[in-house]
């Protein structure tokens, strides 16, 4: 009997208590929205912004997907992201190094970057593009080949992705090729 009325109380207990792990994204918005009803903005735009970064940490999460796994006979960090919190120019950003030897090969994908308002009339304007190195295409992706050997992306003019390393130009045209753009363009 006593076991019973333990279980009755502990499954009480837990139905009462909801979700073990609240999403902290939806808890900081009502915290919000709590402390702008009550006046005090200053609480409701720090959880607001607390709120916005864990979110820009999961779209940075996403940008971990388009990220190719090693090519044959390389080996590769585990990829790493930032919010814009933590990048210099504001956006997100996730990264990997590829390596073979002593050569290496870094994608960088950022969104949301005003990095894209500098690249996409450069990209678009082939005069332009020539001068700082080759137009080229990577898939249906147009890419330039710099002068000092980075390959430049606009990808749904919404993602800038920057490959470079010490890597020849074919292994990091390889790298491009090998990058999930459709993951990319359902961002």
């Amino acid at each position: 009997m006593r076991r019973a009325v333990i279980a009755v109380i502990s499954a009480a207990t837990l139905a009462l208590a909801g979700p073990a792990v609240a999403d902290e994204v939806e808890d900081s918005i009502s915290e919000a929205l709590s402390a702008y009803r009550n006046k005090d903005y200053s609480a409701a735009k720090q959880a607001l912004d607390y709120a916005s970064q864990l979110i820009a940490q999961k779209n940075a999460e996403g940008l971990t997907a388009a990220l190719p796994a090693p090519l044959a006979g390389w080996t590769a960090e585990d990829a790493e992201t930032q919010d814009a919190a933590a990048v210099m120019f504001g956006g997100i950003r996730a990264a990997r190094t590829y390596e073979k030897g002593d050569v290496n090969v870094e994608i960088q994908i950022m969104a949301d970057s005003p990095l894209l308002a500098t690249w996409m009339p450069m990209l678009s304007n082939s005069a332009v593009a020539a001068a700082m190195g080759k137009v080229t295409k990577i898939g249906k992706q147009r890419a330039l080949q710099t002068k000092d050997g980075q390959i430049i992306l606009v990808v749904n003019n919404r993602f800038l992705v920057m490959i470079s390393g010490s890597a020849s130009m074919e292994d990091k045209t390889a790298y491009a090729a090998a990058i999930n753009f459709d993951t990319l363009e359902t961002l």
